[in-house]
């Protein structure tokens, strides 16, 4: 049986997608991972311990630039258009919110701020009565009073207090 094109895009995208967090979960574990963690936290510290600054600051940017590059490339598949005007300043924007949505420094957090950005302003666009922009600001503000430093660490620390009430089997 034959998969429409549009079905045959996103298994692509999602596939591609699939393979650059893989990708980058191992950077991330990996040794880079933790000096640009050393890096991040306190760079005069681990310029002290002998991790190179500049090296590792141009490797993320490099690594950041792959992504971005692959990103647009998917972004030219499905649109088969791309200029200058079919990036509004709106859409930076968007990303920082993202960003703060889903939380710093995680994985987890950028696919719940996308989520956050794709969902959101349909969801305010439901709500009857109130104009979209106020709903999507009423979500953000709100967003940042229960979760501060993002989705990704509040469920994370839920996590983490459900496993401490779990009693220890070996006892």
């Amino acid at each position: 049986r034959e998969i429409s094109a549009d079905r045959w895009l996103y298994f692509f995208t999602l596939f591609v997608t699939i393979i650059l967090f893989v990708i980058a979960y191992n950077i991330l574990r990996g040794r880079i991972g933790r000096a640009l963690v050393a890096i991040r936290d306190q760079p005069i510290a681990a310029e002290a311990m002998g991790i190179n600054n500049a090296m590792y600051k141009s490797i993320t940017f490099g690594v950041s630039a792959m992504y971005t590059g692959i990103a647009g490339a998917l972004g030219a598949i499905v649109v088969q258009f791309v200029a200058p005007d079919s990036f509004a300043p709106l859409l930076s924007i968007l990303f920082l919110v993202g960003v703060v949505i889903g939380g710093l420094a995680t994985l987890s957090g950028a696919i719940y701020g996308a989520a956050f950005v794709q969902f959101a302003p349909n969801v305010a666009e439901s709500v009857g009565g109130i104009p979209p922009q106020i709903v999507f600001g009423l979500f953000l503000i709100a967003f940042m009073y229960i979760m501060p430093k993002g989705v990704a660490w509040f469920i994370g620390n839920i996590k983490q207090k459900l496993r401490r009430r779990r009693p220890d089997p070996a006892r």
